[in-house]
């Protein structure tokens, strides 16, 4: 603010004031969304912040999801039915739908 600015109060209720600052983030918000700038997350990821939605996790990532527990593990929850891979150029991946069922069975 320059010297020759002068700052300008406006007298209005708190209650108002709040509400219109939550139409503003809302409606910037649904621009966002509007535009597919904003990420979008699974309803699971909204419980476990710490969890970026994607489609698909690699082994690496598995790992770190489930506070880095062993290959040997995810292997057998693999083997027992538990948890689905999928293999695409030598590489194996895990879908996240079959993610979200393993971790509310845990």
């Amino acid at each position: 603010m320059g010297s020759s600015e002068t700052p300008i109060l406006i007298s209005i209720e708190t209650d108002k004031f709040w509400a219109q600052v939550r139409s503003i983030v809302r409606e910037e918000l649904q621009s966002l969304i509007a535009y597919n700038k904003l990420p979008q997350k699974s309803p699971k990821d909204q419980d476990r912040n710490d969890i970026q939605y994607k489609p698909l996790y690699d082994m690496k990532e598995m790992r770190q999801l489930f506070s880095n527990v062993s290959r040997t593990t995810i292997y057998e929850w693999v083997k027992c039915g538990k948890l689905k891979l999928k293999k695409m150029k030598g590489k194996i991946y895990f879908l996240w739908s079959d993610i979200e069922v393993l971790l509310k069975q845990l």
